[in-house]
């Protein structure tokens, strides 16, 4: 599923060593492809990382002087390129994932140009470096006071459903369906309530009416033994 961005929500997540940044990322990342969004992941290595294995043919290609190497196999592709300096994680995520919803970030503390989720972790990380204007919201293992929201590591569906709010609101789409089963409310995420506005707009656009602004929709439908009955 696509939201037609012109370029993925990048969120970055941050903190000390050990905090569970990577695990969040991992569990984040399963959650949001199990709602349908194609989700990518970027990792700032201070360390230097190698993804070359000395004697296979990417590496002889760089040893023989390739700036950069592509790499291909069924359903899956690679890129190694020597690039200074490195861009920062949203000119990462425009140009090399343009078509994916969301792209996930650990580290880039520095990156002042994306939107962070501070990972705290008792013994670890107690407090929350200042300043906070490109913070979102904090991740934490024990109470803290603070001007953002918080939220505890294992809510995991809770911090998607906020990143979820996100990607919606930067997307234009807005929580305006509501569907009633049996007079009673039934809960809808934004993907779901995204195809079915698109899918009603859609057949709209197609009748002939005499107004020209909608206000509202109301659609009923019965059941199939409703609909007997009637016969």
């Amino acid at each position: 599923m696509t939201m037609n961005r012109l370029n993925p929500l990048v969120v970055c997540m941050v903190g000390s060593s050990g905090a569970g940044k990577t695990t969040l990322i991992e569990r984040l990342l399963r959650e949001l492809s199990r709602r349908k969004y194609r989700v990518a992941a970027v990792k700032h290595c201070p360390q230097g990382f190698d993804m070359d294995a000395e004697g296979k043919d990417s590496w002889r290609f760089t040893q023989a002087g390739a700036s950069g190497v592509f790499l291909t196999s069924p359903g899956r592709v690679g890129l190694i390129e020597d690039m200074e300096p490195v861009p920062g994680l949203k000119s990462i995520a425009e140009h090399y994932f343009p078509s994916f919803d969301i792209v996930l970030g650990e580290g880039f503390s520095e990156d002042k140009e994306v939107a962070k989720i501070v990972v705290l972790r008792k013994g670890v990380s107690d407090y929350v470096k200042s300043p906070q204007d490109d913070i979102l919201v904090l991740v934490s293992d024990f109470e803290i006071k603070a001007d953002k929201p918080v939220f505890n590591p294992d809510d995991v569906s809770g911090i998607a459903d906020f990143i979820e709010q996100l990607l919606v609101g930067e997307s234009g789409v807005e929580g305006s369906v509501t569907l009633i089963i049996n007079k009673k409310p039934v809960p809808l995420n934004a993907y779901v309530q995204s195809v079915i506005k698109k899918v009603i707009m859609g057949i709209i656009d197609t009748l002939k009416r005499e107004d020209e602004k909608l206000k509202q929709i109301d659609i009923i439908i019965k059941p199939e033994e409703d609909d007997k009955r009637e016969e």
